[in-house]
């Protein structure tokens, strides 16, 4: 092919591609400022809001506790030296969640075809699970983006096998080892294609050793934190999933797929446009896994950009492997060990499971029908991106702040069960009202240490505000509150949805 046709070619391709993915970026953009603050920070977010609001060394050595390792809470703290607002704490995940966008595309670029990446690439823009925890305060969004762009960067490195990519690749997946832990699957994910090169390609000596050379040199940058990361695996215990979830069920898959899908509110869709939702996109992912045939404009399109190293069967089946693998080991091991199966660590696993409803779209023969599910699959999304905003998810712990601070007295105190509901609290009331935080928990374990801890906070005290999640694990028999109410007078008492009860004592005359 002579070069004038190669130039052509490349344009013919690019010119389609160019304007519709600019406008899939800025859409995604602005999918994902619209309700950024509609809610109120919840508990874990205003976890990573203390813990960046440490030094570093600090926050490293909390981290080691945790079960999170301390890459995003770092990142967070150099961010929120810019501000500490709800829209500036959260545009930290924001950036991280655009950022996915491009690395989508290459991905779909790389793997199938310029137009399949498009097709993928406004998927992801418009998802409602990936907008949901691009507008939280977590690690999740950026272990999403570094995962993929580990991924990206390895079949990059095996096609084009150049130094610059070998670097990218080991410094991206450390980095997404440090930002969460599940980012071991896509390592696992990497050397078993790896693999499959070494088994049925003829693979060079000098890729075998690039290959590993770089898994080397991620375990190297890794090996500081190597004993914290196996500590949990060898001490047991599930931690909040054990006393929380617990081992999932086949429920738990049928939920993740629901979210791939439809968002977290599907009670919010008709029934009629849920089921629809469900076919549409359980349709296009059988069709995306049915090898399709090219145009030969595709073809001359992908010959002159480089076409792919891998087959399209390859290609299907690494989407495949990268989606069912992590979902499908983290559900087994929860079985059998420890429970470790949450549908938040699922996140960066929509990306091939996008890629291949994309490949299903372009896969159907007839442009107008093609159009059409396109739009609906879009349509349906954006159905759940405002559902997400229109529901409240999260304890509105805003709009508690507000209303203890305005009926607050002086000498007031407000006591929580569990404790660390106080984290968001604290951020909204701003010091205005004293806060304890440290009743020994569970209760029934720790009986009348807890209730002495209770004796020793409210000692003075002419009003307490409980704040008492009914139920939890930390007082199930809610021997905290019949022990103020044996000591104290309710005169209030409110609900506050997804925590529990708001009670407000008051001393009783004569009581000390």
């Amino acid at each position: 092919m002579t070069a004038s046709v190669r130039r052509a070619a490349r344009l013919a391709w690019v010119v389609p591609v160019g304007l519709p993915l600019v406008v899939a970026l800025l859409a995604g953009l602005l999918l994902r400022m619209y309700g950024l603050t509609a809610e109120s920070l919840w508990l874990d977010e205003a976890t990573s809001l203390m813990l960046a609001r440490m030094d570093v060394p600090t926050l490293i050595e909390w981290t080691s506790l945790d079960i999170h390792p301390p890459l995003y809470y770092t990142l967070l703290h150099f961010w929120i030296a810019l501000g500490d607002g709800e829209a500036m704490v959260r545009g930290l995940s924001l950036l991280a969640s655009v950022l996915a966008l491009p690395v989508m595309y290459g991905l779909g670029r790389t793997l199938f075809d310029a137009r399949t990446g498009l097709v993928a690439t406004l998927l992801l823009a418009v998802a409602p699970f990936h907008i949901w925890y691009a507008q939280e305060a977590r690690m999740y969004a950026w272990v999403t983006l570094l995962l993929s762009a580990s991924v990206l960067l390895a079949l990059l490195a095996w096609q084009k096998r150049h130094i610059g990519l070998w670097v990218a690749y080991a410094l991206v997946t450390a980095g997404a080892l440090y930002t969460h832990y599940y980012a071991v699957f896509g390592i696992l994910l990497e050397n078993l294609f790896f693999l499959y090169f070494l088994i049925k390609r003829r693979t060079t000596a000098r890729l075998l050793v690039a290959w590993c050379v770089s898994q080397l040199a991620v375990l190297l940058i890794f090996a500081p934190w190597l004993p914290t990361f196996l500590l949990p695996l060898t001490q047991g215990g599930g931690g909040w999933l054990a006393v929380g979830p617990g081992r999932p069920t086949l429920s738990a898959l049928a939920n993740t797929a629901v979210l791939f899908t439809l968002g977290n509110s599907r009670e919010m869709f008709p029934a009629l446009l849920r089921r629809a939702g469900y076919l549409l996109f359980a349709g296009a992912f059988l069709v995306g896994l049915w090898p399709g045939k090219r145009s030969s404009a595709e073809a001359v399109a992908q010959e002159s950009t480089q076409a792919p190293l891998y087959t399209e069967r390859e290609a299907l089946a690494f989407c495949l492997l990268y989606m069912a693998l992590p979902i499908g080991l983290a559900w087994l091991v929860s079985q059998v060990g420890k429970p470790m199966y949450s549908a938040r660590y699922m996140l960066p696993f929509l990306l091939p499971f996008l890629l291949l409803v994309a490949r299903g779209v372009r896969n159907i023969p007839q442009s107008v029908v093609r159009g059409v599910v396109l739009l609906l699959l879009v349509a349906v999304a954006l159905f759940g991106v405002q559902a997400q905003v229109r529901v409240a998810d999260k304890p509105d712990w805003r709009g508690l702040a507000e209303q203890l601070t305005a009926q607050a007295q002086e000498g007031d105190l407000v006591l929580f069960m569990p404790g660390w509901h106080a984290k968001p609290f604290v951020y909204y009331a701003q010091g205005v009202l004293a806060v304890c935080d440290d009743v020994p928990v569970p209760v029934g374990t720790y009986g009348d240490e807890a209730l002495q801890a209770v004796a020793e906070a409210i000692e003075g005290r002419a009003r307490v505000w409980l704040v008492w999640e009914e139920g939890h694990y930390t007082d199930p028999q809610g021997a905290v509150k019949e022990y103020l109410a044996g000591h104290m007078q309710p005169t209030y008492a409110a609900r506050m949805p997804q925590v529990g009860q708001v009670i407000l004592y008051e001393r009783i005359a004569g009581e000390n």
